[in-house]
């Protein structure tokens, strides 16, 4: 019999992970959405609590995107997600090719 290490998340206890890395990375997903979605209650009158929690949990999720939009790219937010996918391939290979 095998011993197999599973990582939980500190924030949704139904959540295990076979990697620590993981359990790590979705935790600070979640403090993220957490996070956000406070912000926008104290910001924004009038959305109920399922939009907040959906808001946060979209701009957490989609965090890498939001930051490349917001530097440099915002048409990034409208296109698809395997159009953003293949532009953040050549924007790798681009860098590789300097």
């Amino acid at each position: 019999m095998a011993v197999v290490t599973l990582y939980m998340s500190d924030r949704d206890s139904n959540k295990t992970f076979s990697d620590k890395k993981a359990a790590d990375n979705y935790d600070k997903m979640l403090e993220l959405a957490e996070n956000v979605s406070l912000w926008m209650e104290k910001s924004i009158d009038g959305l109920s609590e399922e939009q907040i929690e959906g808001i946060g949990m979209l701009v957490a999720e989609n965090k890498d995107l939001l930051a490349k939009a917001i530097k440099s790219k915002p048409e990034v937010l409208l296109q698809s997600e395997d159009e953003s996918q293949d532009i953040e391939t050549s924007d790798k290979v681009a860098k590789i090719n300097g």
